[in-house]
């Protein structure tokens, strides 16, 4: 069953101190994460979340919704992230990037993640450049570390970057290896989906800000490094444990 499977140790996983809160669950089947991404990236994504490699919440149901590699116009995720909120999805990762488009559509973009907001649906993109997307209040973007904790080779950060640093090179999965931002933020939904299971009575703004507290290092550049334990015990401390 893939809820009582062997978890395999990883250091990755060490680095934002996930097993410790691993150990008090797998999830919930009441917990659905939505996942975006290219046609060729979603089954490596996917594994992030379920596979026996790192398996970070194998009893969330995933609502997978690929799209073209080359990335999607604001119109096309509005249509793709009003059916995951119909879903409905708990939490939605975006593992693709966002392309140019009208001022109409860029609206509605902006309406749709406000509607997001609003139900707490929690979502985390790739990082990368500053788009509609990824600076919207709401999307918390994830860029990707190495197992060091530092900003990995490939991510250009911005002047001032928001969100979270999470592993987002090599991590482990049955197609190999999988590096990218994508990756990164979709470890972060992972975990997220993971805390509201065992926060039920959380609700997703407190997750959130839960998550966005992170860990900090003055010798590391780029926003906060996850911090699952850390996450885990603040929302402990507000009561909202399960049972």
């Amino acid at each position: 069953m893939i809820g009582t499977r062997r978890r395999v140790r990883s250091p990755l996983l060490d680095l934002v101190r996930l097993p410790p809160v691993r150990r008090h669950g797998a999830g919930s089947p009441d917990i659905a994460i939505g996942l975006v991404s290219g046609d060729n990236d979603i089954t490596a994504l996917a594994c992030v979340l379920t596979g026996d490699a790192l398996s970070v919440s194998p009893l969330c149901p995933i609502l997978p919704r690929s799209c073209p590699d080359a990335g999607v116009t604001p119109g096309e995720l509005s249509v793709i992230l009003g059916e995951l909120l119909d879903g409905p999805a708990n939490v939605i990762a975006i593992g693709t990037g966002l392309l140019d488009g009208g001022v109409h559509e860029r609206r509605v973009l902006a309406e749709t993640l406000d509607r997001a907001a609003e139900r707490g649906v929690l979502i985390f993109a790739a990082g990368g450049p500053h788009t509609d997307l990824t600076t919207h209040s709401w999307v918390l973007p994830v860029s990707s570390c190495a197992p060091s904790g530092r900003v990995s080779w490939f991510v250009d950060l911005e002047d001032e970057p928001r969100g979270l640093l999470a592993p987002g090179e090599d991590l482990p999965g049955p197609t190999g290896p999988a590096s990218g931002n994508g990756v990164a933020a979709t470890l972060v939904a992972g975990t997220a989906a993971l805390l509201l299971s065992l926060h039920p009575l959380a609700g997703g703004h407190r997750v959130r800000s839960a998550l966005s507290i992170g860990a900090t290092n003055p010798r590391r550049s780029g926003p906060p490094l996850l911090d699952v334990t850390r996450a885990h015990e603040h929302l402990g401390l507000l009561n909202f444990a399960a049972g």
